[in-house]
């Protein structure tokens, strides 16, 4: 008895909030949307030369109903046609609203923000330029990158509004992130077009390519410090005259490198600019290796006529 009882109650009450739901859904109310900008019709010889906003936010009124179809509409959008736009054009966003905004029957438009969307447009060009790619490496203890990253294809080409694109000299790759590296890598990465202003990439993605070994050091003592362009009528004289420099690198890599791969030399004009009394020699070196350390780091030096 009690257990029916129950069920007749919990019953009356789902009904009774059901009826008191849709009553109150019949009721009008605002709402905020924020919905797509998109352009329309642009000309097929034009391009964005500055940025628009992604979004509109658009304060609309209407019955319950209506706002939740509303909110669960999957094209809603607010469009510009901009076939008529050369140059430089403001757009009154709360103007011929219903039809940029294409709201279900019922549904009315308060208000569009922003009041105004100015869209610039210039020559559309294309450009190739090199490609860079935006990694974040993190090696396994003892491991770390061996000769030069590699892109495959190295160059992308961009296409999108002359006043932007000539002074476009890099585009970046997707930001992408590795960790406990310990062996080599060849993946793909995207290459990104950036909508915000307009600009376009192809092709769309790269073969990102670089070799990864566990590091070894090693030293080369003794490195004689040659003088470069010093006048005739002048004699210089380094303290000391030979250094020792560490490299890091593959093991591969550091175990084919003897000391005839590993020079250094001071330059006359450095010398002249220095104001201390000791330079810091240059270390020509294999590309596959790092110099983390040089004995001393500086030598002095001693100019006779």
């Amino acid at each position: 008895m009690k257990n029916k009882r129950f069920h007749i109650i919990f019953f009356s009450t789902f009904f009774a909030i059901l009826l008191w739901a849709s009553i109150i859904m019949t009721y009008d109310y605002q709402s905020f949307e924020s919905v797509p900008l998109v352009l329309e019709n642009m000309k097929p010889t034009r391009a964005l030369a500055q940025p628009v906003p992604e979004r509109v936010n658009i304060k609309v009124r209407g019955t319950g109903w209506q706002l939740i179809t509303l909110s669960f509409s999957p094209d809603k959008k607010y469009t510009l046609d901009i076939s008529g736009v050369s140059n430089r054009y403001s757009f009154l966003t709360n103007q011929d609203v219903m039809e940029r905004f294409a709201a279900p029957q019922g549904i009315r438009v308060v208000e569009v923000q922003p009041e105004t969307v100015t869209v610039v447009l210039d020559e559309k060009i294309t450009k190739k330029v090199r490609l860079l790619p935006a990694t974040t490496l993190d090696f396994r203890e003892g491991y770390d990158i061996t000769g030069d990253m590699k892109l495959v294809p190295d160059s992308v080409a961009i296409t999108g509004a002359r006043s932007r694109i000539d002074r476009i000299e890099e585009w970046p790759t997707a930001a992408t992130q590795l960790s406990q590296l310990r062996s080599a890598v060849n993946i793909q990465v995207a290459i990104p077009d950036s909508p915000q202003i307009g600009i376009t990439a192809f092709p769309h993605s790269a073969s990102l390519q670089f070799d990864v070994q566990l590091t070894a050091e090693k030293i080369f003592k003794g490195i004689a410090v040659t003088l470069n362009d010093v006048p005739e009528n002048r004699a210089v004289v380094l303290l000391p005259p030979k250094i020792d420099v560490t490299i890091r690198g593959g093991v591969d890599q550091v175990a084919k490198i003897d000391q005839l791969n590993i020079s250094a030399y001071v330059d006359y004009r450095t010398i002249l600019l220095d104001t201390t009394g000791a330079v810091q020699p240059i270390i020509v070196y294999p590309k596959e290796v790092k110099v983390i350390g040089i004995s001393p780091p500086k030598v002095q030096y001693v100019i006779r006529k």
